[in-house]
C-alpha cells in the first residue's frame, strides 16, 4: 500500500465500511488524515448511498425483563439477512428515547420529556443538544423534531414545530449543529402543523427538501405534500394529492431515492397502497408499486398502516419488528421471513440507515 498513489488509496478505502475506517485510522498519519478529512467523509456516504452498501438496521426495543431498560440492536446484514449485532446500547439519560428522525447518517433521538439527542449509530458517537429556548412541555400541547442536511453549508438543522391550543401559528425553530444555537423562523404558513399526518417516516429528507403531508383548509379529504426547503429554510407546496381519492394518505418515506407515500383504503379490503415520485421531463409522475393486503399480510398489516416499518434500498422489500421478531416483507412474493428473535425485547422502532463517518463533536456511548 505504501508504494500507491494517493488518489487509489482514497478511492479503495471508499468502498470499506465504518467500523473498518475506524480501524485503518491507526495505520498511518496518511490514513488517519484522508478517513478523518471532510471530502472522504462526503464522498464516502455519497458511494454507500448510490450504490445501496453497508446498510445498517436499527432496532429500538423496551427490554421485557423488568428493568425498562431500553436497547439499540443494530445489525449489519449481507443479502442473505445474516445478522451481526453490533450495538448493545442503553443511553445515560432515561427513561427511555424515540426515534424523531433520520437523514444522512445521522440520528435524532427525542429523550423523555424533551431532551434531543443526535446519535451516529455507525460511529458510536451522540450529542445531546443544547435546551431548547421554550418549555416544549408546558408551553406547548404539541412538538415535532425533524433533521435535515444543508448542502450548501455542510451542516446539519434541526427543525422544531410547536404547536398549542388556541393559538392558530405554530412556531418553527432551527437548531444548526455547527453553531450549537437555536433560533426561530417564520411561523408555518399553512393549516396548523397539528394537522400534520405524522407516522414512519413521515418527514422525509429527499432533494434537499423534509417532506410533510397536510390537510387542506376547507376541502373535504383533500391533502397536500408540503417542502421545507433547508437550504433556504422556505416552506413551498409540492403536489396536491387529488391521483388518489380513495385512500387517506397516511405516510411518507422513501423508496429507491424517491420520494413515496403510503394510503391506507377500507373500500373491498382492507389495503396500503404505495407510490413513488418519479421525474418525467421537467415534471413528476406517481406510480403505484406496492399493494399491501390485510389477506395476505396477516398481523405485518398493521405495522404498515402505522408506519413501523422501514423500506429497503433498492424498495423490494420492508423490514419490521413485532413481538421480539426482526422480519423482513418481500413486496414481491408477499412472504414474511424472519431475520432474528430475541424474546426478552419488546419492539419499538426501526429504521434502515447508511452508514456514515460524520463527525457530531459527541461523546463517546458508554457501552
Amino acid at each position: 500500500m505504501a508504494n500507491l498513489p494517493q488518489e487509489l488509496i482514497y478511492e479503495i478505502l471508499l468502498w470499506f465500511p465504518v467500523k473498518s475506517l475506524l480501524r485503518f485510522r491507526c495505520v498511518s498519519k496518511s490514513f488517519c488524515a484522508i478517513i478523518g478529512s471532510q471530502s472522504f467523509i462526503n464522498s464516502h456516504f455519497k458511494r454507500s448511498s448510490e450504490n445501496k452498501i453497508h446498510p445498517k438496521l436499527i432496532e429500538l426495543g423496551v427490554h421485557r425483563l423488568g428493568n425498562n431498560r431500553c436497547i439499540f440492536h443494530a445489525l449489519d446484514f449481507n443479502e442473505d439477512f445474516q445478522p451481526e449485532l453490533v450495538l448493545y446500547k442503553s443511553f445515560p439519560s432515561m427513561p427511555y428515547p424515540s426515534f424523531f428522525s433520520y437523514c444522512n447518517g445521522l440520528v435524532l433521538l427525542c429523550i423523555w420529556p424533551c431532551e434531543l439527542c443526535l446519535w451516529n449509530p455507525s460511529t458510536r458517537k451522540y450529542r445531546i443538544l443544547p435546551a431548547f429556548p421554550v418549555n416544549a412541555t408546558v408551553d406547548f400541547k404539541y412538538h415535532n423534531f425533524v433533521l435535515g442536511y444543508d448542502s450548501t453549508t455542510d451542516d446539519f438543522k434541526v427543525v422544531a414545530f410547536m404547536w398549542k391550543v388556541g393559538c392558530g401559528l405554530t412556531q418553527v425553530w432551527i437548531f444548526e449543529l455547527r453553531s450549537n444555537c437555536w433560533r426561530r423562523i417564520q411561523d408555518f404558513p399553512y393549516v396548523g402543523y397539528n394537522c400534520i399526518k405524522l407516522g414512519g417516516n413521515g418527514d422525509c429528507f429527499v432533494d434537499g427538501s423534509l417532506h410533510f403531508i397536510c390537510y387542506v383548509r376547507g376541502e373535504y379529504k383533500s391533502y397536500e405534500i408540503v417542502a421545507f426547503d433547508v437550504a433556504k429554510e422556505t416552506f413551498s407546496i409540492v403536489h396536491k394529492l387529488a391521483f388518489q381519492t380513495e385512500g387517506i394518505p397516511i405516510h411518507l418515506h422513501v423508496l429507491g431515492g424517491c420520494l413515496s407515500i403510503s394510503f391506507f383504503s377500507e373500500s373491498s379490503e382492507e389495503c396500503v397502497d404505495i407510490y413513488a415520485r418519479k421525474k418525467d421531463g421537467d415534471g413528476f409522475t406517481w406510480t403505484r408499486l406496492h399493494s399491501v393486503t390485510r389477506q395476505f399480510s396477516g398481523e405485518a398489516f398493521d405495522l404498515f398502516v402505522q408506519g413501523k416499518v422501514a423500506y429497503s434500498k433498492k424498495g423490494d422489500k420492508a423490514f419490521l419488528s413485532s413481538k421480539g421478531k426482526l422480519c423482513s416483507y418481500d413486496f414481491g412474493d408477499k412472504t414474511l421471513q424472519e431475520i432474528v428473535s430475541n424474546s426478552n425485547i419488546l419492539s419499538v422502532e426501526i429504521l434502515l440507515c447508511t452508514e456514515s463517518l460524520v463527525p457530531i463533536g459527541s461523546l463517546d456511548e458508554e457501552e
